[in-house]
């Protein structure tokens, strides 16, 4: 599935555009803060979405209805 998202470079690019780091993540930038969250560091945290989307979600997540995979 990630294979054929990517191979749509216009909607790469897209995707790009809309993001604040203008960059995909990286799988170990989602599985840290999953790490964290089972530490006892993170106990005070309840109840919250933690977005790793490098500020994706800001502008919605697909960038139009045109381009999406």
């Amino acid at each position: 599935m990630v294979e054929q998202v990517l191979s749509n470079k216009e909607y790469v690019e897209e995707v790009y555009a809309r993001t604040r780091l203008k960059r995909l993540g990286d799988p170990t930038e989602v599985s840290s803060v999953v790490a964290f969250l089972c530490l006892p560091s993170s106990s005070y945290i309840t109840g919250q979405v933690i977005c790793v989307d490098g500020g994706m979600s800001v502008n919605g997540f697909y960038p139009s209805h045109d381009s999406k995979p």
